[in-house]
């Protein structure tokens, strides 16, 4: 079974892009668009999309979060990514590295940035990888619509070539091992970056080494046991009055 993607569009500020994106998503055969920050899609969209009117009238309006949760596996992109091995949540990968993870998953969600500030840090840690289009450092900036059609052709050569053992874990399950280590790492006061980078490393675990689902709840059962023990340990010292 091959992959299916859908493509986001986060609060778009020009009806102009969000034709030419449904214009080139019908040009790669990609269907599934969602759009946020909306109420409804402006005309000047339907303009622009030529024959691709179709993709407009079929998408849906959604919150970011809502959104994520239909997907198995989520990429952000970005033109700001950092060299900085310290910066983890802007470091990105090449697009084909990362659809060689993403074609493990059945829905998989392509998100793009705003027009104008692109993605926030907290959008982005939300997400399972980010990539980056490996352009001019003088001018690295493309137009939404052409960095979608450099995407979406790597993805659909991929996909038509690709044939790789689909990954058997469940979302909510990769959501839940998420936050245990989110609660553990508040508990134990990890600073954001370090709890960012464990967060990230069990999630790619999680969604692309695992061989199936007894696997999961294994790694589940054993951050939750730790969960259990911390919580335990801070219940005790709260009652003997250690903690205030």
């Amino acid at each position: 079974m091959k992959s299916q993607l859908a493509v986001m569009l986060v609060e778009p500020q020009y009806g102009i892009n969000i034709g030419y994106v449904a214009r080139t998503m019908a040009n790669f055969g990609i269907k599934d668009l969602i759009i946020t920050g909306k109420k409804k899609i402006p005309e000047i969209a339907y303009r622009f999309a030529s024959h691709a009117g179709y993709i407009l009238k079929n998408a849906k309006i959604m919150e970011f979060d809502e959104a994520l949760k239909e997907y198995d596996y989520r990429i952000a992109t970005s033109a700001r990514a950092s060299k900085d091995w310290r910066t983890v949540i802007r470091r990105a990968r090449y697009p084909e590295e990362s659809f060689k993870n993403a074609l493990k998953h059945r829905k998989v969600l392509l998100i793009l940035g705003r027009d104008t500030t692109g993605l926030t840090n907290e959008e982005i840690m939300k997400c399972d990888d980010l990539i980056r289009i490996p352009t001019s450092e003088e001018y690295p900036a493309l137009n939404i619509s052409h960095s979608l059609a450099i995407l979406l052709y790597v993805w659909t050569t991929m996909n038509r070539k690709t044939r790789i053992k689909k990954v058997n874990v469940p979302r909510e399950e990769v959501d839940a091992l998420i936050n245990y280590i989110r609660s553990i790492a508040k508990i134990v006061e990890l600073e954001e970056e370090r709890a960012y980078r464990v967060i990230k490393l069990y999630r790619d675990i999680a969604l692309n080494k695992l061989e199936d689902e007894r696997d999961m709840l294994t790694l589940l059962g054993f951050f939750r046991d730790i969960l259990n023990v911390l919580d335990l340990n801070r219940n005790n010292q709260a009652s003997d009055g250690l903690i205030t």
